[in-house]
């Protein structure tokens, strides 16, 4: 009877340590506030700005010189989100071959994805200005990876004139507390003034 009490007891513990775990981008938990995120972002060599709770922050990660963006709840300050945006092109072969790169990347980490997204809306395709489709969000391609803790997207997206490929790391229960904040899409005043990170 000992024997049986000490196993559920070991049980337990293992279920509240996994309930208890969040996604992991990178060395950073996504996971407590966001100033101490935006502080182990730094100590990779990046700087940035902030406003309310979105941080900004550019550097190199695996020497490509990349965009890191931090999305905290609107109340409780509390890190939900992480995404890694690649320097774009006006190369459909070269966004390609990133895309895929990174996809290969997480399928060896993760496994295969779980969802693959792959569309063309008339009269583009693959083989027709690829590029123009996706300026007129007329494309989407994009893979979503389970992890432990959250799950992972990867996709293409149009921004200023240029392809890029994106990874973002959702924790799964931060963007609940996200949602039952309130926070639905992220709001930023035009007129606001960013800070500098410290």
């Amino acid at each position: 009877m000992k024997r049986i009490a000490t196993i559920l007891a070991s049980l337990l513990c293992t279920l509240v340590i996994l309930a208890e775990q969040h996604l992991m981008f990178r060395t950073l938990p996504i996971d407590g506030d966001l100033k101490t995120a935006v502080k182990e972002v730094k100590k990779w060599g990046f700087m940035g700005m902030k406003i309310k709770n979105v941080a900004a922050l550019v550097g190199t990660l695996d020497r490509e010189d990349v965009m890191v963006t931090l999305v905290a709840t609107p109340e409780t300050n509390t890190l939900f989100s992480a995404t890694i945006i690649y320097e774009g092109t006006k190369q459909w072969e070269e966004a390609m071959a990133k895309y895929q790169t990174i996809n290969a990347s997480m399928t060896a980490q993760y496994g295969e994805p779980t969802e693959v997204i792959s569309k063309w809306e008339p009269p583009y395709s693959i083989d027709n200005n690829p590029i123009q489709a996706f300026k007129e969000e007329k494309a989407n391609y994009g893979c979503t990876y389970t992890a432990q803790g959250g799950t992972i997207a990867v996709n293409m997206v149009y921004i200023e004139n240029k392809i890029c490929v994106l990874v973002a790391y959702i924790d799964e229960q931060n963007a609940s507390l996200y949602k039952a904040e309130g926070g639905t899409e992220i709001m930023i005043d035009e007129n606001e003034t960013p800070n500098i990170v410290e």
